[in-house]
């Protein structure tokens, strides 16, 4: 392979994943990819043996590559991991007096466990809430003033009785006039210098005290989780790295490691959102606009909708138990991953996930220690993944313990290796359709419209059969499939996004939207400038969160015509139009009046960023196929020989007909009977049934 050239812009994506840790080089010419086992707990390892093994298959080391990067973008999962098991700091929140149970009953939500339904474990017990007299009413009109004195002794409080590490002060009304929060952070931070102290209405001022305390929350307790990513940073930079990395966010964009640091709760599920935004550039290569991505990962199946060839997106909703408010790409996730675990409910009946074997021990073929039956195990065990040509033959599979751990499950259903093996494929894979069709149903979306941008290690062997049961159009999988949230963190541009509540009906006085807007546009501009985006290299977009008077749940919409009377109605009409794609024209009612709940600017920097690699296309014809390999496709049909061929043969204007096995350097591609695979110029396979 060529070297990068340093004459060109060089990119660097990582994902850090539950299993593995992906990595992406892009010198604008090409690209290298590769894989390294995660290091829980330490994060910066498997990161730099991920870039080291990239560099090495470009040709180059580590130091001599760093200096010439342009752009290192990071997706990792330490927020989320933090969120997910629980481990945060410990917070002590302050409160409007009257209100400190409105966390606690946390909207009455409840999460199956072990076949029940519970509340979900809160981020903070009701002891470390404390409530002092103040209070504003929904005009902005101070009805109580607000006793430092009292706040002080709060936060002692808290910190002396119940050895709090954090303190996040949430205010009602605060939306609307902060002047109260603003006194009590500031009266903090005299009393508990050394702490980690949070305004709701800084962070998030939006209507809905609780989803907007909930995202307060979720940053003052995961705002130790970047302690990994700080000591990567160090030593990246120690090794030659121009500029710090860039983070990527809950919205699909990037952020500064400072901003990261302010508001950490924004980044996790940034992986997933790296991997949509990297499903955009697939999407507009090939010329779709409609499409789901399904991105089966170490622990998860992540899915997410692209309509009009934007993502869709979300201001507030459930995030791993914790309902909160939080600008994010709307990813859905479900546990059923490569190494998610098969088990035995307690009325005999197969599972799969959420518990996955993670990195370490893994799945049982991997042999570092693991018994148990996961995805991987199942797909050695029928055939579909050749253990001596794992990750391009870098890793080698031990089909026995995969056998073995099948066959110790299989004994509690009274069946054997084999069929365990395919109920562990049918359960995950009725596990992914099933969240599918739920997506579209609630949005009142036809699937047979859309194609599906298969990615994650083994989502080429689920994609096509999802596709068959939802009637979907195509799979697009691209040559990066097993990688491309990686592919997503070096080619997302720097996104910023600030809300303010705003609370009237439409019409409205456009004077008042104006002074929003201008606020909220001033303080996009300086988050983009202080990211290091020049001005002419800045967009500022506007958007807002419509609902019908009095309605519960709002629609959020891009804001494409100006502020004027008309421009409002004209908004109104687009929004009443979505709402009616969405839940049908019965649920309007003739005349409801609109109401703006909040004004959103989005700024958004162009940055340097990787490019999918274009080449001719001029081959015609199949690829060699150099051996066959027997798969086995369940009880009702027998073992069938499917022709095996490599990934690196396939050139773009190639054809493969199913039954047939793509083994690609880092993945694998399941192409059924019936269904035709098709090169295009960017490399992605496009799959097709007769």
């Amino acid at each position: 392979m060529p070297k990068p050239d340093i004459h060109t812009t060089t990119c660097i994506g990582v994902d850090v994943g539950g299993t593995f840790t992906d990595v992406v080089l892009s010198d604008g010419t090409t690209t290298w990819r590769a894989k390294a086992p995660s290091t829980p707990g330490e994060l910066g390892r498997g990161v730099l043996a991920a870039c080291r093994l990239v560099a090495e298959r470009a040709g180059t080391t580590l130091e001599a590559l760093l200096p010439t990067v342009a752009r290192f973008g990071l997706g990792t999962t330490a927020v989320t991991n933090t969120i997910a098991a629980r481990t945060g700091r410990r917070v002590g929140l302050i409160t409007t007096s009257g209100f400190e149970d409105l966390v606690p009953i946390a909207r009455a939500m409840r999460i199956p466990s072990d076949g029940w339904l519970v509340p979900p474990k809160s981020l903070i017990d009701r002891e470390w809430i404390l409530g002092v007299p103040e209070r504003i009413d929904r005009n902005g009109d101070i009805l109580e003033k607000l006793s430092p004195q009292a706040v002080r002794a709060a936060g002692r409080r808290l910190v002396d009785e119940h050895q709090v590490e954090a303190l996040v002060v949430s205010f009602l009304w605060a939306c609307v006039n902060d002047t109260h929060e603003r006194e009590a952070v500031e009266a903090l931070r005299l009393e508990c210098p050394d702490l980690t102290i949070m305004s709701g209405a800084d962070l998030l001022p939006v209507i809905r005290e609780y989803e907007r305390t909930q995202f307060a929350l979720l940053n003052a307790y995961t705002s130790g989780a970047l302690a990994g990513v700080d000591d990567l940073v160090s030593d990246l930079l120690q090794l030659g790295l121009p500029n710090p990395p860039l983070l990527i966010h809950s919205g699909g964009g990037s952020i500064s490691v400072r901003e990261g640091r302010r508001v950490p709760a924004t980044l996790a599920e940034s992986g997933p959102a790296a991997g949509v935004v990297a499903a955009l550039a697939v999407c507009a290569a090939a010329g779709v606009t409609e499409a789901v991505t399904g991105d089966v990962g170490g622990t998860s199946f992540d899915m997410a909708l692209i309509t009009g060839g934007q993502p869709n997106r979300r201001s507030r909703g459930e995030l791993m138990g914790v309902w909160t408010a939080l600008p994010m790409v709307d990813i859905d996730s479900v546990g059923a991953g490569g190494g998610s675990i098969g088990w035995v409910d307690p009325l005999g009946i197969m599972r799969v996930g959420p518990r996955s074997a993670g990195a370490a021990p893994g799945p049982a073929c991997y042999g570092r220690g693991g018994s148990d039956a996961t995805v991987t195990d199942a797909l050695v065990v029928l055939g579909y993944i050749d253990p001596g040509g794992f990750l391009g033959g870098d890793m080698q599979l031990d089909r026995d313990a995969a056998v073995a751990a099948c066959g110790r499950l299989g004994e509690q259903l009274g069946t054997d290796a084999e069929q365990t093996a395919w109920g562990i494929w049918e359960v995950a894979k009725a596990s992914m359709v099933r969240a599918l069709r739920a997506r579209f149903a609630e949005r009142g979306m036809d699937p047979r419209s859309f194609a599906m941008v298969s990615m994650g290690g083994c989502g080429a062997l689920f994609s096509a059969a999802i596709a068959q049961e939802l009637h979907l159009q195509r799979v697009l999988v691209p040559e990066l499939a097993s990688v491309l949230s990686a592919f997503g963190a070096a080619s997302s541009d720097v996104r910023r996004e600030r809300s303010q509540s705003v609370g009237r009906m439409i019409p409205t006085d456009p004077a008042g939207l104006q002074s929003i807007v201008d606020d909220l546009t001033d303080a996009v501009r300086r988050d983009l400038e202080a990211d290091g985006v020049p001005a002419e290299m800045m967009t500022i977009s506007l958007g807002a969160d419509l609902r019908f008077h009095r309605q519960k749940f709002e629609l959020p919409i891009e804001w494409l015509g100006g502020l004027d009377q008309d421009s409002q109605r004209a908004e109104m009409e687009r929004f009443t139009r979505d709402y009616a794609a969405r839940y049908g024209e019965g649920a309007l009612v003739s005349g409801a009046p609109v109401e703006i709940m909040a004004l959103r600017a989005v700024g958004v920097g162009r940055t340097v960023h990787a490019q999918l690699d274009q080449v001719p296309v001029e081959a015609q014809g199949s690829p060699p196929s150099r051996r066959t390999r027997r798969v086995h496709q369940g009880p009702h049909d027998g073992p069938i020989d499917a022709a095996v061929v490599r990934g690196a043969d396939i050139r773009p204007g190639h054809s493969v007909s199913g039954p047939a096995i793509v083994d690609a350097a880092d993945t694998t591609i399941w192409i059924p009977p019936g269904t035709t695979a098709r090169m295009d110029g960017f490399r992605t396979l496009h799959l097709e049934s007769s």
